[in-house]
């Protein structure tokens, strides 16, 4: 059961403590919450397929990185500096991971 708190010293508080309490902002009400259980939740064949993709291309990222050669063609390819190259790498592997599922579920 969340309620609404008008205290002094939550003012301005977001966020979780631990796995028990929760502070949320609702335009001008500060609500304290419950931690939610999401052990029960369903996911939709859409998320479990994004899921897959997901673990795919960061398990391919992580050996792609280790490869000094591989990284710096990458960092030139992508063209972007050596603080965004994973981001980038990862976007370029989600699309690739990406098109091959969507072939192989036609």
């Amino acid at each position: 059961m969340a309620t609404q708190s008008k205290n002094v010293i939550m003012n301005g508080v977001k966020g979780a403590i631990g796995k028990q309490v929760v502070f949320r902002n609702y335009g001008e009400k500060r609500v304290v919450s419950v931690y939610p259980d999401m052990s029960k939740r369903i996911l939709s064949e859409k998320q479990i397929r994004r899921n897959e993709i997901m673990g795919m291309a960061n398990a391919e990222l992580k050996v792609l990185k280790t490869d000094v050669t591989e990284r710096n063609a990458a960092q030139l390819r992508l063209n972007v500096p050596s603080n965004k190259l994973h981001h980038a790498w990862l976007k370029e592997l989600l699309l690739k991971f990406g098109k091959e599922v969507k072939e192989k579920t036609k």
